[in-house]
């Protein structure tokens, strides 16, 4: 299946993460989104940002109700307000407080209002908590009614995928999961095989283990050879992997470094070294 936005526009490869723009929260969090919490001041400068992305042609936004208890999702939505919709594919994900029967259109009721669209690109299942398959049919009815494009998770192993897709009338498009250069763990071999065959578009989050990569000696050999930044050689190389990174970025300078691993043509030596971390 190819994914598009509304208007027929390819997903960019490099989507826009959005995990603590205008937030924070207890990692530790066993409520509700509730307990994340806004942070109010540094908005201006995160629109420009995102603004900034958009207009070099990155068009894929990944929120979720947990960034900012919905706050994130306001902010995403004055960012592009003035965009046209239709080329922009946005994705929100479900907490796990939010899956029970009944609960989820009533919180994509809330998503939408906070983004200022009428309609969700791709609808996320946070993780396969308890409950989670009590979500899959009211994500069904909604993609039926045109309110969401797409079915998604996050965080699923293979066996949960194929649950997921029995129970869904609808593909599995997404699944989103920890997955570096360092991190592998998440989409070994078995994985991918699985999401290759199945059409499943593995999305990449934390694609610089939060600037760990910068640090690491093996990536920063094959960066000074390619004169290019190691967080450019992880991104290049999660792209040759067909992920599809979604690394957070606030300010001009380090998007137009994420965008430069574009440029970059990975060896099938680099590539061997890359696996051996």
């Amino acid at each position: 299946m190819k994914l598009t936005t509304r208007s027929g526009k390819s997903l960019h490869p490099i989507g826009i993460g959005t995990w603590d723009i205008a937030s924070r929260f207890d990692p530790d969090v066993q409520g509700d989104a509730y307990k994340a919490a806004a942070v109010y001041g540094h908005e201006d400068r995160e629109i420009e940002a995102l603004r900034y992305s958009l207009s070099q042609g990155q068009n894929h936004l990944h929120c979720a109700e947990l960034y900012g208890a919905f706050y994130t999702d306001e902010v995403i939505g004055r960012a592009t307000a003035n965009a046209n919709r239709e080329d922009l594919f946005i994705a929100d994900t479900l907490w796990k407080s939010s899956v029970r029967t009944g609960k989820v259109r009533p919180i994509v009721e809330r998503m939408l209002a906070k983004l200022g669209t009428n309609y969700l690109d791709a609808l996320y299942i946070h993780a396969p908590y308890p409950h989670w398959r009590e979500a899959v049919p009211q994500i069904d009815q909604l993609i039926e009614e045109g309110i969401v494009r797409y079915f998604a998770v996050s965080n699923f192993d293979i066996a949960q995928m194929e649950e997921a897709q029995n129970l869904s009338r609808q593909p599995l498009t997404f699944n989103q999961v920890l997955y570096n250069v360092i991190d592998k763990a998440g989409a070994d071999a078995a994985f991918r095989d699985f999401c290759a065959q199945h059409d499943i578009q593995i999305v990449a989050y934390q694609p610089l283990k939060r600037q760990a990569v910068a640090t690491h000696p093996m990536i920063q050999e094959i960066a000074k050879a390619h004169h290019a930044t190691p967080s450019q050689i992880a991104l290049a190389w999660l792209l040759k992997m067909g992920a599809l990174p979604i690394p957070k970025a606030t300010t001009k300078a380090h998007i137009n470094v994420n965008l430069g691993a574009l440029k970059i043509k990975l060896t099938n030596q680099d590539m061997q070294t890359l696996e051996r971390i």
